[in-house]
Order: C-alpha cells, then sequence, then structure tokens
C-alpha cells in the first residue's frame, strides 16, 4: 500500500504570529487554507500570504502533510458497515434492543456482510471498522454469544410493531395487504428434545419452521414466529391469527395450506379481509367441482391473463363470501397424460387442471385471481431469507440461541427490504448494493515522524455516490 496517492492536511491555529490568521481561499471549487499577514502600505492595510497550511474537505480542516513520511497501518471495510449502522439507527434499534443493542446489531452487520458462523465473524470483526463505527472498544465472541441470549429473552414483538409502524410511515402505500407463509430450516441442536423429520426437500434432520407475515407490494417483513417442524400450516395459522390482529392487519393472502372452514370463519369473527387457496376436498369435489363444465367455462368470457399464461375461472357463492374455479387447460393436459401413464383412474384424474380460492373482498373474480397468483413476494423473502441472510442450517446447538438466529435473520430482512425500497431505480439487489458499498474502504495512517495518525474515506464513485444518495446515507 506504500504507493497510495493520498494527501492529508490539517490546519493548527496556535503560534500563529502577531497579525497572522489563516484565510479561506476559494479556487478551481476547492477550499484552501492559508496562513497570512496583515501590513500596511501607503496608509492601506493589505494582506500577504505567508504559506498555504492546507484545504478543507467537507467543511472539516486537515493539515498538509508530506506523503513520503506517511505509512499505511492497515486498511478496513467501511462503507457498507457505516451504512448498514445508519439504517439500523433509522430503524430505532439502539432503542428497541436495549442495553446490548451495540453488540446485537454488530452481529445483524456482521450476519449480513460477513457472512459466516459467530467463530468465523470474529475474523471479519478486525478486518472492518466495526467496532469504530459502533463506538466499540472491543467486540468479542463472547459478546456476540451474549447478545444472541439477551435476543432471545427481550420484547421481540415490541421491537417488531415499531419496525412494522415506521414501515407504514415511510411507505403508506404498501400497509393494506399481506402475505401469510411458512418455510423450514434444519438446526443442529442436541438439547432441545426434539426429533428428525423429512423437510421439503427430502432429507431427514431437525426441523424447525418459521411463520412470516410480509407486506404484499414490497415485501417488507412485518411479523414472524417461530414453530416445531411437526405443526401443520392450519395450527400456525390459528397460533398467529391474534398477532395478526394486533398488528392492524385487515387483508391476508395465504396458499391453500392455511384452509379450513374453522380458520375462515375465525378470520371472519376478526373482521378481517382474505384471499385462500382451497384444497380439493371430498366436500369440494361433491359440492363444487362435480357441478363445473369444462366447456362453459373454457370460453373467452371467464379467461384471465397471468403472467405466463391464461386460466379460466367462474365463481359461485360459498360460506360468508366467494368460491373461484380456476381452470389451467396446459397444466391438465401435462399432469393427466403423466398421471395416467402411472396408472391413475379415471376418478383420479377427473379433477386435474382444478383449483381453487376463497375470498371475501370486493374485488371482481379477475382481480383476485391475480392478487393470489401474485403472492410470490412472500416466496421471494424466503429466498432472501435464506439465500442473502443466511437462513440455512442453523449450526447452533441451544434452543434458544437458535430462536435468536432467526431474529437476526429477521432483522437482516427488514435492513435488506428498506435498501431495496430506497434503491429501487437502481437496477440492483440489495446485495450488490452492498458489494458495492465495499469498495469504499476506510485507510488509517501514521506520520513516521510525529506519529500523528490519520484516516482517510478513499474515494467515492459516481455509482457509488447515487447509491449513497438513494439510500440517504453518508461515509
Amino acid at each position: 500500500m506504500a504507493g497510495i496517492n493520498i494527501l492529508f492536511y490539517f490546519v493548527v491555529y496556535k503560534n500563529i504570529h502577531y497579525m497572522a490568521f489563516i484565510r479561506r481561499i476559494k479556487k478551481g471549487g476547492a477550499t484552501y487554507l492559508a496562513k497570512v499577514e496583515s501590513y500596511r502600505e501607503d496608509g492601506k492595510v493589505k494582506q500577504r500570504v505567508l504559506e498555504y497550511v492546507g484545504k478543507e474537505e467537507n467543511g472539516v480542516p486537515v493539515q498538509k502533510m508530506d506523503i513520503n513520511k506517511i505509512d499505511v497501518e492497515n486498511v478496513k471495510q467501511y462503507a457498507d458497515v457505516r451504512v448498514l449502522h445508519q439504517l439500523a439507527l433509522e430503524l430505532n434499534l439502539s432503542y428497541l434492543l436495549g442495553k446490548h443493542h451495540k453488540s446485537i446489531i454488530a452481529l445483524l452487520i456482521a450476519h449480513l456482510i460477513g457472512k459466516g458462523s459467530i467463530v468465523k465473524v470474529s475474523q471479519w470483526i478486525e478486518q472492518s471498522a466495526i467496532k469504530e463505527v459502533l463506538g466499540l472498544p472491543e467486540l468479542t465472541t463472547e459478546m456476540l454469544y451474549h447478545s444472541l441470549d439477551y435476543l432471545e429473552e427481550c420484547n421481540f414483538d415490541k421491537i417488531e410493531q415499531n419496525i412494522a409502524a415506521y414501515w407504514s410511515k415511510l411507505n403508506p402505500n404498501d400497509n393494506k395487504s399481506f402475505v401469510l407463509d411458512v418455510t423450514d430450516t434444519y438446526y443442529n441442536g442436541r438439547h432441545d428434545g426434539g426429533s428428525a423429520r423429512k423437510g421439503k426437500d427430502g432429507k431427514v434432520s431437525k426441523l424447525i419452521q418459521i411463520g412470516l407475515g410480509v407486506s404484499f407490494e414490497n415485501g417488507f417483513p412485518i411479523f414472524h414466529k417461530t414453530y416445531n417442524g411437526n405443526i401443520s400450516n392450519i395450527k400456525i395459522l390459528e397460533d398467529l391469527m391474534s398477532t395478526m390482529a394486533q398488528r392492524g392487519i385487515r387483508t391476508i393472502v395465504m396458499d391453500r395450506g392455511f384452509y379450513s372452514e374453522n380458520n375462515v370463519q375465525d378470520l371472519h369473527k376478526l373482521k378481517m379481509t382474505m384471499i385462500v387457496g382451497v384444497k380439493q376436498s371430498a366436500g369440494i369435489k361433491n359440492n363444487i367441482l362435480s357441478k363445473i363444465s369444462r366447456d362453459e367455462m373454457y370460453s373467452s368470457k371467464n379467461q384471465v391473463t397471468l403472467k405466463n399464461t391464461y386460466v379460466y375461472v367462474q365463481e359461485k357463492s360459498f360460506l360468508f363470501g366467494k368460491i373461484i374455479i380456476i381452470y389451467k387447460p396446459k397444466y391438465e393436459a401435462l399432469k393427466r397424460d403423466k398421471m395416467l401413464a402411472d396408472a391413475a383412474t379415471d376418478e383420479d384424474v377427473r379433477y386435474v387442471g382444478y383449483s381453487l380460492i376463497f375470498h371475501n373482498c370486493k374485488l371482481k373474480p379477475d382481480a383476485v385471481v391475480k392478487k393470489y397468483f401474485d403472492k410470490d413476494v412472500v416466496e421471494r423473502s424466503f429466498r432472501t431469507m435464506k439465500g442473502d441472510v443466511q437462513l440455512h442450517p442453523i449450526r447452533l446447538w441451544m434452543p434458544q440461541r437458535i430462536n435468536a438466529h432467526v431474529k437476526i435473520c429477521y432483522l437482516s430482512m427488514c435492513i435488506l427490504s428498506l435498501i431495496k425500497h430506497r434503491c429501487a431505480k437502481i437496477n440492483s439487489s440489495p446485495i450488490e448494493i452492498l458489494n458495492e458499498l465495499q469498495g469504499i474502504y476506510k485507510v488509517n495512517l501514521m506520520h513516521s515522524l510525529t506519529g500523528q495518525r490519520f484516516s482517510k474515506v478513499v474515494t467515492v464513485n459516481n455509482n457509488q455516490k447515487n447509491i449513497l444518495k438513494a439510500l440517504k446515507c453518508s461515509v
């Protein structure tokens, strides 16, 4: 790093001779600092420049030094750390997370950037400016583990509610409807009494499930809850109803795994509007699907255009709302042929190609269908959680730390969602944006003669400037 072309300045206002003072002189868009002296000539007061002592950068005077006498001490990962810290403060995490907020925010930032276990994160800490940004004299592995323990014990409902309230003020158009879904992940806990189960990918291991509610338009996480791996979605919805009501959620979109007649009746009692998929139960087949005519449905008046296909719909009264029957000819042809080839009976394939949605909203059938199939915002959130946020198999052994890890993932999603919202006009994902900011690092230097230490943030390019402006952050 010896060849870095960086020039440093710092103005010393002491030891100035009588009648001499520091004057700002603007040249070519820069402000230089010069020591000038007043003198009289022909009865008039004039000034002359004794020497240029430095310049102002961002309103701060910095001393002029000989670059040949400056040694590089270290280079620290800086801008991405500082930006994530500013966004965490914007979400008021310094208050909401209590007395251990600094170490929890450190773990949150390290989780998004460090990309490793807590043990490995300790190595990343020394390569970044995290301690400086947070104002921590030290940040040990023990402190990070203690932050997980504290996070499990704190009132996380209050934290979620405050974050959701902030998002509602920031983006009031994104609090009209929400999507609920459940995902699972493996963990390595030995002390929780849990048993191994087969996951969606076929692997047999210990599982936990995470119920997650996100805003419909932007996928901002509003609430979450962790469950054992053997809890059905129907039971999870039963448990989450009170949370949804407390958060002021009035419209919810869900897939068919959450549907039961009791569930939709209970949601109705809570005066919620719902759009929920319905399974092909025996009762639905006998009372609804058996009375549908394919030929009548398969007509232009019933056609609805989705992203990559056409479907055909009919709507009928059902319970306290409507049930929409959806017919997918392309899916029917593919699925029916495969099932018949596998020795399925005519009765087995009778209702292939049909799906159903129950709703009690005022939207027309085509709008309901489009909204239901647009609910993949929560699936994208889960992909973010398992990919960018690293909700991969959890390598923690104590149950309370496993739950705390999920909370870190949740807070990470909040930060990434805020970045995505702010940088909507920049054609990059939140992680790509953070990677771009990694190019802005801080160089720490020392003057070889005086021992005086300095730091310099490397030059920011135009793309990085645009990102910082969009995020409303500074470095």
